[in-house]
């Protein structure tokens, strides 16, 4: 069967295989808006994907952004910013089932998602690269989650696969939205492989002529050719991480967030990264920080449980006022002055977080 969508926010390409078979290439495709993620590209997804997952003549799902500035920079989220101000109590409920429902279903994929995160893979964007069967970084890749920067936290199944991050450095990427480059990403196991931009050609000739073969099959080989090809690069951004890893390690060993946040905010005047990345943590919300420490805390086993979580989370920000006010200074209107409830994580009380973890009024999540 042809799959191809030939315009529109998600395109469709299949490609056959020198024996039949079939690779679908998927691209999101608002180049203008850095292929942030939207609620069109999300049903699109939604709706195609599993027809793929079911094809037994489909051996692979090469998922790419359109140009080259970005795979995916976020999530679009000005329409649940308006849903929000005109008093939708259930949007929060909409919108992340939908979204949550969409990142299950790729991260359980028995088909090999392949995803080409080159350029700025952001928040929403990161829930589709983690998703993936392979991780393909490129020179120009940028990888963040600064969801604290608007009141929200690092979502769509951070608190799973960002614990898995050795050294619990995961925690200080959630905290300050520190941007990563490939190098820093390959070396914290958020990325499989390193490669050129100009490798992408290469990877599909790999996979067009792929002999018939099983799903595991197809994907043991598809790793080798992506490990295969980044024994051939030599240069790659290097790392930010590196000259800071210890101090930072030894900053967020502490229990309490507050000796975390002093801790990191000691280490300012360090480098131009690392200052940002601190300035990022400093200037986001006090209530943001609290909930990502509590949701890392937890350890979940795995991302459904994650997802579960934060869906609880999500839909409970929608209705209190910390994220509406973080999109409104950043994205409405652009003042970068937000009025956070709680100016400092000491001052912010317990009960206002617990809040955010109730369960009462929240309709149960409809994707697990």
């Amino acid at each position: 069967m042809i799959y191809d969508v030939k315009e529109g926010p998600l395109l469709v390409n299949t490609h056959a295989t020198a024996v039949g078979q079939q690779i679908v290439e998927v691209v999101l495709n608002t180049p203008e808006a850095l292929n942030a993620l939207n609620g069109d590209m999300v049903d699109l997804l939604l709706e195609h994907v599993p027809a793929w997952e079911a094809d037994d003549n489909v051996i692979a799902i090469l998922m790419r952004g359109a140009g080259s500035k970005a795979f995916c920079a976020g999530g679009d989220i000005r329409q649940l910013y308006r849903e929000i101000d005109a008093g939708n109590q259930h949007v929060g409920e909409v919108f992340f089932n939908h979204e949550y429902e969409m990142d299950l279903m790729l991260h359980n994929l028995a088909t090999p998602l392949v995803v080409w995160g080159n350029g700025y893979v952001i928040g929403g964007g990161m829930g589709l690269l983690q998703s993936a069967a392979i991780r393909i970084g490129t020179q120009s890749s940028r990888l963040a989650m600064p969801e604290v920067t608007i009141g929200l936290f690092p979502d769509v199944g951070a608190s799973y696969f960002l614990r898995q991050v050795p050294d619990q450095l995961g925690l200080f990427f959630g905290l300050t939205g520190a941007m990563l480059n490939a190098t820093d990403g390959r070396q914290l196991g958020l990325l499989d492989g390193l490669l050129y931009d100009d490798h992408y050609q290469q990877l599909m000739q790999c996979l067009l002529a792929m002999p018939s073969q099983s799903q595991q099959a197809t994907l043991v080989q598809l790793k080798g050719k992506v490990l295969a090809l980044e024994a051939t690069t030599s240069e790659m951004p290097e790392s930010n991480l590196d000259h800071h890893r210890a101090e930072i390690i030894s900053a967020i060993n502490q229990v309490e967030l507050a000796d975390i946040i002093s801790g990191l905010s000691n280490l300012k005047g360090t480098s131009k990264w690392l200052d940002k990345a601190i300035t990022t943590m400093e200037q986001g919300s006090p209530t943001s920080l609290h909930l990502y420490h509590r949701l890392f805390q937890a350890n979940f086993t795995n991302v459904e449980q994650a997802l579960l979580q934060e869906y609880i989370i999500g839909v409970n920000a929608t209705r209190l006022d910390e994220f509406k006010e973080g999109v409104r200074a950043l994205l409405i209107d652009k003042d970068r002055n937000p009025n956070w409830r709680y100016k400092s994580v000491d001052t912010t009380p317990k009960n206002w977080i617990d809040q955010f973890f109730s369960t009462q009024d929240v309709a149960p999540a409809n994707f697990s």
